[in-house]
């Protein structure tokens, strides 16, 4: 009985870790379509109504949820309250805190935005957003097609090694 109990629970643990990492494919997904929803906000507030940047960041947060969401409230308060930091440091720090399931080139693309933003005129401003938002919308197409592709592998590799560990230690 207790072999039994073993095996069932080294199976759960195999299938667990599959979707584990599909669950993983599919966070980097939700938050790089939510992020890009919050900067599409943010050019738009910067470009045309030439919004305050923390009134931009405000009203990208409301239309964001999960990480995303919380990356862009706390930039707005940030962008409030400096308290000597650059608004480099407050977009940075925020994309640390916010757990965001991004890979390292997503968040350099972030990194680089932050940098522009607050710091240069409305065009570059506008620009710097507009050339981010491509490179992460050719990130979210990656994104989606790893999703797609490894998506699969990983549900069937953890169902199959938890089938085989089951079969092994009953």
């Amino acid at each position: 009985m207790i072999r039994l109990m073993g095996a069932a629970c080294l199976a759960c643990g195999a299938m667990g870790l599959g979707l584990g990492a599909i669950a993983h494919l599919d966070g980097r997904v939700k938050d790089l379509r939510s992020l890009l929803v919050g900067l599409e906000c943010v050019q738009r507030e910067l470009a045309w109504k030439l919004a305050p940047l923390p009134d931009a960041l405000t009203l990208a947060a409301r239309q964001c949820q999960g990480g995303p969401g919380e990356f862009f409230t706390l930039c707005a308060h940030g962008a409030q309250n400096l308290r000597g930091r650059t608004f480099s440091q407050v977009w940075q720090q925020a994309g640390e805190a916010s757990q965001m399931r991004l890979e390292q080139l997503d968040v350099e693309l972030l990194d680089a935005l932050g940098s522009v933003l607050g710091q240069y005129d409305g065009e570059s401003q506008r620009q710097a957003l507009e050339h981010t938002r491509e490179q992460l919308e050719e990130q979210l197409a990656q994104a989606c097609e790893q999703r797609r592709r490894l998506g699969r592998v990983y549900g069937a590799l953890g169902v199959t090694a938890g089938a085989v560990l089951m079969i092994l230690f009953v």
